[in-house]
Order: structure tokens, then C-alpha cells, then sequence
């Protein structure tokens, strides 16, 4: 794009018009102007012929070159080589910035001896349309007045639409954003809940396993107790009924019961 190394002597013009003695000034008039500003000329200048069908598509140049330019945003009126290059991809186009600067030397948009540091957004939309520049930089804008405010009012809406896009997608990633957080969040309180009830039933395995060989020799102690138990009220019973029979009956059955008695108390219970 055009380097403006030198400043031509600018004449008072009627408005709508590019000052400049010749094209050439007029062309490095126009560069001056910002991005948004070169878009209506250009849409102004080639409304009927095709602009009026691009107007929307003018206005993603001009939001993107916006953007691009981080120094100067919707101030400024012309990129560096390298931005220039980050315009170009953003678009799809294969040419680079010397292709595009080789066409408008043919066209003598930009003289032979010229070395442009910035590309305005002009030069990419005279290459872009193969536009002839005398026209462009010579074309009135006040004669077509409607044309103009229509192209602002189209660029206004784009404007518009792209903010109001934007900030709906902000909305949105902000909102993705918190859901993704929440349900990690949601799967580490739920990872830690499992850890939590496997580490329970592991003590619980545990303190079962623990617990086994003790209680394994309780019920053993309680069957021994109560075999015991069982042989004693066995004894007592034997003993009760042995004593009871040598008090009652005849002289022999008494004897009897008194011999066994005796036998059986002396038996180990």
C-alpha cells in the first residue's frame, strides 16, 4: 500500500469532492481517509455499476481491517505489510501484498518509483474489483447524495448486526464457559463421593475380617458354656430324682435309690 513519504499541496474543494492537481493527488487524498470513509467512496463511486451488491460485504473490510489495526482501529486508513497479510488470509485471497502492488503499479495507481509501507483499504478494493482509479478518485460525491447515505445506513446496520453478534457469541462462550466449569466441579464432588463410600466398605471389609477370628471364639466359649450348663442341670436333675426315690417307696426300692445316689454323687459332674 501507499507510503505517504510526502504531503501534496492540498487546494481548497467543494465538498464531495477529492482535492488534488491531478488523479494522483486525488488518490493520495482519498488513502488519508479512514477505512469506513474509503468504503463509501468506493460503494458511492461504483454503486450502480456493482457496489450496491457487495455494500455488506464492504463493511466486513472495513470491520476487519478495524481490527486488524491495533494502533489505530476505526481511525486508521492503512495497514502494514504484515497486517496487511492477516487481511488477505482472513479472506481467502491467495495474492500477497507485492502481487497486489505489482497490478496497481501496471495501472499507475502507484508510481514505479513509489515504495508504500501501508496498504489503504482503496488499494485493496481497486485490485479487488479491477476498478479504474481515475474514476474512483474523480467521482462526485454529492451528485448521488441518496447512493451515499444508503451505503451509510447499509454499513450502520452491518455495524450494528456484527456487534450484537458478537456480544451475543461472548454471551454465549461466557455461558459455555460456566456450564463446563460446573459440571467438572459436579464430576470431581461426585468422584469424591465415590472415593469416599469405597473407602468406607474397605473398612468395613476390614473391621468384618478383623472381627472374624473373635467372634469365631465367642460362639465356641458360649457352645462350651452351655454344654456345660447342659451336663450340670443334667447332674442336678439326676440328682434330685435319685434323692426323691430313696425317700419314697418300699424298703428295697429306697435301698436301691440310696445305693445309686451315692454312685452318682461320687461320679465327676
Amino acid at each position: 500500500f501507499l507510503f505517504l513519504c510526502c504531503t501534496p499541496q492540498v487546494t481548497m474543494a467543494t465538498p464531495g469532492i477529492l482535492p488534488g492537481a491531478d488523479d494522483h493527488e486525488k488518490l493520495l487524498n482519498l488513502i488519508k481517509k479512514t477505512y469506513k470513509e474509503q468504503a463509501i467512496w468506493f460503494l458511492n463511486a461504483f454503486w450502480e455499476e456493482f457496489a450496491e451488491k457487495e455494500a455488506e460485504l464492504f463493511w466486513n473490510y472495513v470491520e476487519k481491517s478495524q481490527e486488524i489495526d491495533i494502533q489505530n482501529h476505526e481511525a486508521g486508513s492503512g495497514l502494514d505489510e504484515m497486517q496487511a497479510h492477516v487481511f488477505l488470509e482472513k479472506f481467502n485471497e491467495t495474492l500477497t501484498v507485492r502481487d497486489l502492488r505489482t497490478k496497481l503499479r501496471e495501472t499507475g495507481a502507484i508510481g514505479p518509483s513509489e515504495r508504500p509501507k501501508l496498504v489503504p483499504l482503496t488499494h485493496y478494493l481497486l485490485f479487488k474489483y479491477q476498478a479504474d482509479w481515475h474514476v474512483l478518485v474523480n467521482a462526485s460525491q454529492g451528485d448521488n447524495s441518496k447512493e451515499v447515505a444508503e451505503a451509510q445506513r447499509m454499513l450502520e446496520e452491518v455495524t450494528a448486526a456484527f456487534q450484537e453478534s458478537n456480544a451475543r457469541a461472548a454471551e454465549a462462550s461466557a455461558a459455555f464457559i460456566e456450564a463446563a466449569k460446573r459440571e467438572e466441579a459436579a464430576k470431581q464432588r461426585a468422584a469424591e463421593s465415590a472415593a469416599a463410600e469405597a473407602e468406607a466398605i474397605s473398612r468395613e471389609s476390614a473391621a468384618r475380617e478383623a472381627e472374624a477370628p473373635f467372634k469365631a471364639a465367642q460362639e465356641e466359649l458360649e457352645a462350651a458354656l452351655a454344654e456345660v450348663k447342659a451336663q450340670e442341670d443334667a447332674y442336678n436333675a439326676k440328682t434330685e430324682s435319685l434323692k426323691k426315690k430313696s425317700e419314697e417307696g418300699g424298703v428295697v426300692s429306697r435301698n436301691k435309690a440310696k445305693n445309686e445316689l451315692a454312685q452318682h454323687l461320687g461320679e465327676d459332674p
